[in-house]
């Protein structure tokens, strides 16, 4: 036991006398549980609702007052019609659009039944599902409502009483198979931990076995190193990309509805961020242990704070403002929309934009760093 001892205490000492490893064993926890506490969050609010009534009746306004009278529902900021109805859902702009129709009220007031339609994105199927049964929900309270109001005039009793009826349709994935969600963000993962994660440790190996010095000595320059060390898992990283894009179209049978070309560009941009950060955490780290602690905070950040599991919409302001430096927030719906949607280039142009913006600034830091680390 005391020979234990002695290689136990020994092995804090290892530890603790290597500040890197110090402040990744002690701070990063500590950040992740402030930032992902409040950005895990499976409530269901704030979700982006549009209205179109073609109504216009004292009736169908108290139908949009009881929708939106809680923070559940979101008023969208987009003018939906019900020829853009399937157009606005697609564009992540509306999660869900109630449609009352002209003769609701009319319909109503001849103890008919008021027909509504409800129309929701479905990809994110737990989303989609819980938000039609709080939907209809309220249209039980409305029905439970005119029953009361009913009960007040004598002359309703020898009536049918008109209760308002739902016609419900998910769109993108009417079955609501969660599966057809996950799949395109865990084909985002592999491609993530092939790039982020094996170039940060095969360029800090480099330094562990000596071998850094022994290049930097050539006529290499710290940029070519760089992309010599790169270009290898970028290829890699579109080979798995391919791979399990075909995995999941022949295998789950998931549909892909959209361009093979967007797709690949998509993974170029996103793939050219991950490599970034994996040089820049191989800078910061002197063993590989290191490099793989600080991908990992990475990774981790990256998936909870991207919408992979959570609304964005869910978390508090300024975790929303953190999401914006997260590439994964933008990979996720290219991969989602071409997949599930069909989306073209316009309809996500924004994400290509922010890709390529992210790719610049994370790829100009981390060539900073390498070259600080071997000068």
């Amino acid at each position: 036991m005391q020979i234990i001892r002695y290689l136990v205490i020994k092995e804090f000492r290892q530890i603790f006398r290597d500040h890197m490893m110090a402040r990744i064993i002690i701070l990063i926890p500590f950040v992740q549980l402030l930032i992902l506490g409040y950005a895990v969050n499976t409530d269901l609010k704030n979700v982006k609702t549009a209205i179109v009534d073609q109504d216009h009746t004292p009736q169908s306004r108290q139908l949009i007052k009881s929708m939106y009278a809680s923070d559940l529902f979101l008023p969208a900021k987009s003018d939906v019609t019900p020829d853009n109805l399937e157009d606005r859902l697609g564009s992540d702009q509306v999660d869900l659009i109630l449609w009352i129709p002209r003769g609701y009220a009319e319909a109503q007031s001849r103890h008919q039944s008021a027909q509504v339609g409800v129309f929701l994105d479905g990809r994110n199927s737990s989303i989609a599902g819980r938000a039609g049964g709080y939907t209809l929900g309220i249209l039980r309270q409305e029905n439970q409502r005119l029953l009361e109001n009913s009960t007040l005039n004598a002359s309703a009793f020898s009536l049918p009483i008109g209760r308002i009826t739902a016609t419900t349709r998910f769109f993108y994935n009417p079955d609501l198979t969660s599966r057809d969600y996950m799949i395109p963000g865990i084909v985002a993962l592999i491609v993530t931990i092939i790039t982020a994660f094996l170039t940060g440790m095969a360029v800090v190996k480099e330094k562990e076995v000596g071998t850094l010095e022994q290049l930097m000595v050539t006529p290499i320059t710290p940029l070519q190193l760089i992309a010599g060390k790169t270009i290898p898992f970028l290829i890699l990283g579109m080979i798995e990309l391919t791979f399990a894009t075909l995995f999941a179209v022949l295998y789950f049978k998931l549909p892909f509805t959209g361009s093979i070309l967007l797709l690949f560009l998509g993974a170029l941009l996103y793939i050219m961020v991950t490599l970034s950060v994996g040089v820049f955490a191989s800078a910061v780290s002197r063993t590989q242990q290191q490099a793989m602690f600080t991908v990992w905070f990475f990774l981790v950040y990256g998936i909870l704070t991207s919408g992979f599991f959570y609304p964005l919409e869910n978390m508090p302001a300024f975790v929303q403002y953190l999401t914006y430096i997260n590439p994964l927030r933008y990979f996720l719906p290219i991969l989602r929309g071409l997949f599930l949607k069909g989306v073209g280039f316009f309809d996500i142009w924004d994400e290509y934009a922010a890709l390529l913006t992210l790719g610049i600034l994370f790829f100009s830091a981390a060539v900073i760093r390498f070259k600080k680390t071997v000068e």
